[in-house]
């Protein structure tokens, strides 16, 4: 089979980008994949001329690879806002091309997305939805809102998955590491993962690692400033987005992953650590709540809840046996639903039912 991925690869580091970077690997032994590089290429600064003709390449180079190439399936990558429309330009042009295709829908922002449209903008939404073969979301709920909006027989599941990992050794006497990979902002709940480490008591001293972009400009020195204020400034280390061994390096410090978010698909992130067997303590939001059973194989707080979320994380500090259980137990469960392998099995198996 003969498949066409739109969508960004990294840099920039990023959920989507490492989707598809991930997804495109594992299905190539199944056919022959190619991918439209979506990635921004233009300076900050650009011009609207310059912005309005790299768009325009990138559609002409979808409408040749359609035309030419003729793949048997266009798989779109999108999450919410301009993204959203942005991709469904490509969407409708590859319908007009005779292409079947898919639409898959990452971030956590799609359902405050769709609830601030207007009528007008609502009804394009829909008629986005409706010229697509498949359209792919990442858990139970989000199913349940795309049902609302399109054909429930078009909106499939399939859940993000990873590599697995060597199973990770934690304990030891050292600092007690949490981890937390997400762009910088009030969406990732950073300053509250920050004001809950200050909070912790315990022997070992706490040490907290904030890896990745900026996602609004300032935030890296806010966080900065807040740690300083709290009293961090010699345990916290924000050093902006991290690649390869460098990750690797901080991945082998965790003691725990924490990414208390306000809205989430399912987060490369978190499956990354359940892959490693690190214990994971997370919000309530997007499909994590049904990724993991609370108290078993993660923990789970409300967004923006400090105390909620402190009590969580000294559960961890306090109880090295939990720790190492709840990390043995997430990945089992990512053994069990969340493999790259069993992403793209799924995947293959849309495409083979839309040829």
């Amino acid at each position: 089979m003969k498949i066409l991925h739109v969508g960004p690869l990294p840099p920039p580091v990023g959920g989507m980008a490492s989707v598809v970077e991930g997804l495109t690997g594992a299905l190539a032994r199944f056919g022959d994949v190619r991918i439209l590089n979506t990635v921004k290429t233009t300076r900050d600064d650009r011009s609207l001329f310059e912005g309005v003709f790299a768009q325009l390449r990138l559609l002409g180079r979808l409408a040749q690879l359609c035309v030419m190439w003729r793949p048997q399936a266009v798989h779109v990558h999108t999450c919410s806002w301009f993204s959203f429309w942005r991709s469904a330009v490509d969407v409708v042009l590859a319908r007009l091309l005779g292409r079947a295709v898919l639409l898959h829908i990452h971030g956590g922002q799609f359902e405050e997305f769709l609830d601030s449209l207007p009528p007008f903008k609502a009804r394009l939404a829909r008629l986005v939805f409706a010229a697509c073969s498949s359209v792919i979301v990442l858990g139970e709920g989000w199913k349940a809102l795309l049902d609302r909006w399109c054909n429930p027989a078009k909106v499939i599941v399939v859940p993000n998955g990873v590599e697995l990992q060597p199973q990770q050794v934690l304990g030891g006497d050292g600092d007690f590491t949490v981890i937390c990979l997400g762009a910088y902002g009030p969406g990732k709940g950073q300053a509250e993962l920050l004001r809950a480490v200050a909070a912790l008591r315990g022997e070992r001293r706490v040490r907290v690692a904030l890896l990745g972009p900026e996602g609004r400009p300032g935030q890296h020195k806010a966080l900065q400033r807040l740690a300083d204020e709290l009293g961090l400034a010699d345990r916290a280390d924000i050093p902006g987005p991290v690649f390869g061994v460098q990750k690797d390096a901080w991945w082998a410090l965790a003691d725990c992953f924490c990414l208390p978010s306000y809205n989430e698909g399912l987060p490369m992130a978190m499956l990354e650590a359940m892959a490693r067997g690190v214990p994971v303590v997370m919000t309530r939001v997007g499909a994590i709540p049904e990724a993991v059973a609370d108290g078993e194989e993660a923990l789970l707080c409300n967004a923006g809840d400090v105390a909620g979320l402190t009590a969580q994380l000294q559960r961890l500090l306090d109880d090295p046996a939990l720790a190492a259980r709840i990390g043995r137990a997430g990945r089992e469960r990512l053994i069990r639903s969340f493999t790259l392998d069993s992403s793209a099995r799924r995947v293959m198996s849309l495409y083979k039912r839309l040829a």
